[in-house]
């Protein structure tokens, strides 16, 4: 159950030092080396679907998704999802990725977005309608497992559509 006083809302610009704080906090300095983090090297995220988390008016959690280039398509990457470790298993994470794939979702008919994709663990994120992406389909820039490469529609059968390599969308 997420605490009585979370807020989650739309990332602001003034957040960004924030968040990267946030994020090293989490994942340390060897996330540089993970594939997710090379695709969103130097590309700007979709502030309109990324989201923070405050509980008495300090940030605890974040979630973004940025645009990528898949095969010939363009589709969403969501990452990082974090959450301060002393607050995880309280809810944050699950709430911030409700908030971002619901939007993600609504505005998918406005800007032909087929589907997010990620690297993560299917127990955690098969609730929010994430499945195992077959490798035969997806291949990212770094090596990842690929029992974590996950997607989610989106627009219904656009997993069984996108195909190929997955680069930075510029």
């Amino acid at each position: 159950m997420p605490p009585p006083d979370l807020i989650v809302r739309s990332e602001l610009p003034e957040d960004a030092n924030c968040l990267e704080i946030l994020t090293e906090t989490v994942f340390g300095p060897g996330m540089r080396a993970r594939a997710a983090y090379f695709l969103r090297e130097g590309v700007d995220h979709e502030m309109d679907l990324s989201f923070v988390a405050q509980c008495r008016q300090q940030v605890v959690g974040t979630v973004r998704l940025t645009k990528v280039k898949w095969g010939e398509d363009i589709a969403l990457m969501l990452g990082p999802l974090a959450v301060l470790p002393d607050l995880k298993g309280q809810g944050i994470g699950k709430a911030l990725m409700h908030r971002a794939v619901a939007a993600a979702g609504a505005n998918s008919s406005r800007s032909g977005l087929p589907a997010i994709m990620l690297v993560g663990d299917l127990d955690y994120y098969k609730t929010f309608g994430f499945v195992r992406i077959s490798p035969t389909r997806i291949s990212l820039p770094r090596p990842a497992d690929p029992a974590r490469i996950l997607g989610c529609e989106l627009v219904t059968g656009s997993l069984d559509q996108l195909n190929g390599d997955v680069s930075r969308f510029r």
